[in-house]
């Protein structure tokens, strides 16, 4: 099931997201200070206002020590209430209906005065006439002084409201730079995926853009493209080649069978004559039988590991080799030897497969020995790989046949030619043998002469026995 989802348009919206996340906590945070500093404002202004109504309690022109309210200069909200009492509640101003509150002296309270939210803050204090005299008259003075929220509030709110349109402007801003940023940024990807569709089984040429390999991000999968190319180019190169040669062997085995039938029926012959041509035809035919059947053999071992895969003890494998291949290796006058093999150490590899790996490993040695040669064959451990080496005493290998050894179908030399019965496929299955197992397989010339073979395995498991 396709999708048009698109990395620009998520990486746009969840950056708009957590931008719009920021400003509404920056907004809060914002309107929270507004709201906290023009209150503590707002309440100051209320303690300011009662100390000058305080301020504003003077002596009366009578001679009795009574006192009046003066506000003379003084000017208040227009909805403002306030109450200005003197010793036994008389009142020497006010404004307003002072609701029923118990305000606390030295405190802001709020309440509603109809429907309106007001603060309201209480002032006590002390007014003395004559001071120092016999005669002094001290008044306790009674302030209490309120003004609606409303004002403030409104304030805070055009304060928010401000900051949120501006943050909704800057966030419009944002969107088409970060749409044009994230898009000149993905470039290169897209320069980079430009590039590879070019890639056809025809043409296998890819650069990487110049573009993908500046950050440090592209630089690995440009690499990895690179390599992943190069490996499938080798891959067709040689499924090609693997092709065109068994394609040429057959059509070869197939060429000497049918012209051995058109010698035979060309002329009347022998009985005698007969029965040598069935017999040529037989053995022309077991080589094309053994040439497809190690091609079978090579394309199931290519195809990967299974799944549920069989263990072999190395060193018993090796001895049934040897057992299988000593009639072979009597007739080259051979000696096979064995040094250091350890029973009980496995790995993850069939017995079938086993048992084919070393046989041609063995047998290629052999033919390579001269007569009265040696072939030895040693193995070392330690904790997590077991390496197998079989050594010739012949002639080695040549400098030109080295980097062929392992191609399907390629015979350097008369061991693995086709009178010999060779099909040039034994030492490429051996790899791909290894290679399946999670092992590796070399050839190289021996420092003593002759050639090596070295075969390396991860350990599976190793099992103690008592010597």
């Amino acid at each position: 099931m396709t999708t048009n989802a698109s990395i620009t348009r998520r990486l746009t919206v969840s950056i708009l997201l957590l931008e719009l996340f920021a400003a509404l906590a920056l907004i809060t945070t914002v309107t929270n200070h507004e709201r906290h500093v023009r209150f503590e404002t707002f309440d100051a202004n209320l303690r300011g206002t009662c100390n000058a109504l305080l301020g504003a309690v003077q002596e009366a022109d009578s001679k009795d020590g009574s006192v009046q309210l003066d506000l003379t200069g003084m000017s208040f909200p227009s909805r403002a209430i306030y109450r200005v009492t003197v010793d036994n509640g008389q009142i020497l101003g006010a404004r307003g209906t002072l609701p029923s509150i118990s305000v606390i002296p030295g405190s802001v309270t709020r309440t509603k005065v109809q429907d309106r939210p007001f603060r309201f803050y209480m002032l006590k204090g002390e007014r003395v006439i004559d001071p120092g005299s016999p005669g002094a008259v001290n008044h306790h003075v009674t302030v209490i002084y309120g003004v609606p929220e409303g004002d403030t509030w409104h304030a805070v709110f055009e304060e928010a409201r401000f900051f949120s349109i501006a943050t909704v402007a800057l966030l419009g801003i944002t969107t088409l730079l970060i749409s044009w940023l994230i898009r000149r940024f993905l470039l290169p990807i897209r320069e980079l995926a430009h590039e590879a569709e070019k890639v056809s089984a025809e043409r296998w040429t890819f650069h990487a853009p110049d573009s993908s390999k500046r950050f440090v991000e592209l630089r690995p999968l440009a690499s990895a493209i690179e390599k992943a190319l190069a490996r499938l180019e080798g891959s067709f190169q040689q499924q090609r080649r693997f092709t065109s040669d068994a394609a040429h062997e057959i059509k070869t085995d197939l060429a000497i069978i049918k012209s051995s039938v058109q010698l035979l029926s060309m002329r009347r012959r022998t009985v005698e004559e007969y029965e040598q041509g069935l017999i040529l035809g037989l053995e022309d035919i077991g080589r094309l039988e053994s040439t497809i059947q190690k091609m079978l053999a090579l394309a199931r071992l290519e195809q990967g590991p299974k799944a549920d895969r069989e263990t072999s003890d190395l060193a018993e494998i090796v001895e049934d080799v040897i057992v299988q291949s000593q009639p072979y290796a009597d007739i080259k006058e051979v000696e096979v030897i064995t040094e250091n093999l350890q029973i009980g150490v496995e790995v993850l590899l069939d017995r079938e497969d086993a048992m084919m790996l070393f046989s041609n490993v063995l047998l290629n040695a052999l033919q390579h020995s001269s007569t009265n040669g040696l072939v030895k064959i040693s193995m070392m451990t330690d904790r997590e790989t077991v390496v197998l080496r079989i050594r010739d005493y012949g002639e080695g290998i040549s400098e030109e046949d080295r980097p062929f050894l392992f191609d399907a179908f390629y015979r350097g030399d008369a061991s693995r030619s086709r009178k010999s019965g060779g099909t040039g496929l034994g030492l490429s299955i051996c790899k791909a043998i290894c290679d399946r197992a999670g092992g590796s397989i070399g050839i190289a010339n021996h420092p003593d002469g002759g050639a090596e073979v070295e075969i390396r395995f991860p350990i599976f498991s190793r099992i103690a026995r008592a010597t």
